[in-house]
Order: structure tokens, then sequence, then C-alpha cells
């Protein structure tokens, strides 16, 4: 089984993939040099820096909120908890509909009104509580984006064209971490995220082979999709599941 990098060694890794050195980094994080050692030699990073670090590395701030450990703030968690929030149908219509479409769905996604959040949001079932590792992470990357065990598993279908088809239970098995991180899910949980597959497969340890299958080509529309979905209500999506089936059928 897989460990979880450590957010020192995961930070020094997405720093040298992306080309920059300490000083560089902290100039674009609009941080102190010698607070940016510390959390590289080791100290756990404040909240302020972990949103920072977000833009800079082309990241979502709440994954890097999970990715050091820390419970990710209710102002960056998805708006609402309604247990009947599922945007499963709409990942079915947006990965069967055409590429202009797709464009549209998005933008009428981001043109639905902010609603005022009330509390914390999320999925939070009894059942979703994980000992800390490696698959814990990437499920609760997931739980980020309001995705259920079994919303994960009709995403990872459709990302990799059908070739993870795994039940929810077994979803569930990998944040567990009785079910093993193959690069293949690796790369899979990837593209349902919109995540750099070799920033997951570091945080895992995970060595990617050479002939890894490629992802469907719409896997970043998806990954869009759902991000954005994050924002919007269960009425909201409601409709939206309207708009999407008729994009999908045009």
């Amino acid at each position: 089984m897989t460990g979880l990098l450590r957010f020192d060694a995961l930070l020094a890794h997405l720093t040298e993939h992306r080309a920059l050195d300490s000083t560089a980094l902290s100039a674009a994080a609009g941080t102190a040099p010698a607070e940016l050692q510390a959390v590289l030699n080791g100290r756990p990073p404040t909240g302020r820096l972990l949103r920072d670090l977000g833009p800079v590395f082309g990241l979502h701030a709440a994954d890097l909120f999970v990715l050091a450990g820390q419970s990710v703030p209710d102002d960056l968690t998805p708006v609402t908890r309604d247990p009947n929030w599922s945007v499963g149908s709409v990942i079915h219509n947006t990965m069967v509909m055409p590429a202009e479409h797709r464009r549209v769905l998005l933008d009428a996604i981001r043109a639905q009104p902010l609603v005022e959040r009330e509390g914390r949001g999320g999925v939070d079932r009894p059942y979703h509580r994980y000992r800390p590792g490696f698959g814990a992470a990437l499920l609760k990357l997931t739980h980020s984006r309001n995705l259920t065990w079994s919303s994960t598993a009709k995403a990872l279908y459709a990302v990799t064209d059908g070739r993870i088809y795994l039940s929810p239970s077994t979803i569930g098995g990998v944040g567990r971490g009785i079910v093993e991180a193959t690069p293949e899910l690796v790369a899979g949980f990837a593209g349902v995220l919109g995540f750099p597959v070799s920033d997951l497969a570091a945080l895992g340890g995970v060595r990617l082979p050479d002939d890894l299958p490629p992802l469907h080509s719409r896997a970043a529309d998806m990954a869009s999709v759902i991000w954005e979905a994050r924002r919007l209500t269960t009425a909201q999506l409601e409709d939206l599941e309207l708009t999407s089936r008729h994009l999908a059928s045009r």
C-alpha cells in the first residue's frame, strides 16, 4: 500500500515541477521567504498561506487544505450539504454532448446566482471517516466536490472511458486503505479532480508507468463541470440537469 507524502515534501515537489525556487514561490504567494522555508522544513502551513499558494500552483485552495491534512474552511466547502444533491446525471450528459455544448453548460453553471451559505457544506456522512493515508486524501478531495462514493464511481467510469468500473463500496475501500490505489486508478482520480496526475501520484508515492492509458478526451471538461457545480443548490442543480439533458440531445 502507498503512504501519504508529507506536505513539506509535496510542496517541494510542486515547486520543482513548476520550475520555481523558494524565492520565486514566496514572491508569487506574497509571503515572507522565512515563512515558506519553515513550511518546507516541516512546519504546518497557515490557512492564509494555503489560500495564497493555490493560484500559484494552479490548484484549488480547498484541495491544498486537504493535502496539508487540515480541515477545509467552511467558506471553501460546497454550498450545500443536502443529501439529495447529486451531480451523477449531469456527469453522464456532459460526457455525451458535443464540445461546444459543454462550454455552454459551464457558462450556464457560472451564470447561476450565488446563494448565501448556511454553514458548512459538502458531503459529510458517518461512514465518510477515514484513517490518515493516501486513499483517505483521494476520497476527501472528491468529497470536497460534493461527490459521494456512488457519484465518484460514475465519474471514474466516465473519465476512463469505462476502464474503471467500481462499486460504491469499493470506492469506500479506497478511502479506508483496503483497496490499492493502482497507477490507473490514481490517473482516474486525477481526471475526476482536474488534478495533474504527476502531482497526485507523487502525493501517494505511486510510480506511473510509461504506457498508462490516456483519459477520455472529455475528462478535463467534466472535471470543470464537477468543480463548478459544487456552488449550486439542489434546486439549481435540478435546473442544470434539465439544461444538460437538452444540450446532450441536440
